[in-house]
């Protein structure tokens, strides 16, 4: 990955940021998974983060990189929004749309038009997350729109903060009081 394009990621990554200032940091959730492409039948590891920026609304940037042992070796680079369609007891169901860079490291390979180096690939779907107190596996159905491929992510994400502290909380109570 050249210099321009890690500023790029660094710079997407951090902008995402600024839209939850107003939000408690701990409801920012870490994310971590494998993703299945059904066509290319390629896996990949991802990075996320899941960062609220009004009710039931969410931008999640990732990363996914397809290792070399797969037929299509590619990173993709992006974000998308999310909104929660339904919460029930532990459970939530959410749709989202991004855009993404997908550098196709081997597409010199392939004879294709549209096998270029770098594209940009927009991606929609939909995925089921449970809430076990800090720790929230979830499943993803996605299709890139230019490829026409469709996709199947299984990860875990993590909420850092006040859930992994060992502190107990401690009573003020006044001294005329006890």
């Amino acid at each position: 990955m050249s210099a321009k394009r890690l500023i790029l990621f660094i710079l997407l990554f951090n902008s995402t940021f600024a839209f939850s200032q107003n939000i408690n940091e701990n409801s920012i959730l870490y994310g971590i998974g494998c993703s299945y492409n059904f066509q290319t039948e390629g896996y990949a590891a991802e990075l996320k983060a899941r960062i609220p920026i009004k009710y039931k609304l969410f931008v999640t940037p990732r990363i996914s990189y397809f290792v070399p042992i797969n037929k299509i070796h590619e990173i993709y680079l992006g974000a998308d929004i999310s909104y929660n369609m339904f919460h029930f007891r532990n459970l939530s169901q959410y749709i989202f749309a991004g855009a993404y860079y997908n550098n196709w490291l081997n597409s010199s390979e392939f004879k294709s038009k549209k096998a270029k180096s770098n594209n940009i690939a927009p991606e929609v779907g939909a995925g089921i997350v449970l809430n076990f107190r800090c720790f929230y596996p979830y499943i993803e159905g996605r299709y890139d729109a230019k490829w026409q491929e469709g996709s199947f992510v299984l990860g875990v994400m993590l909420q850092f903060g006040e859930c992994f502290t060992t502190k107990k909380k401690v009573e003020k109570k006044c001294s005329e009081f006890k």
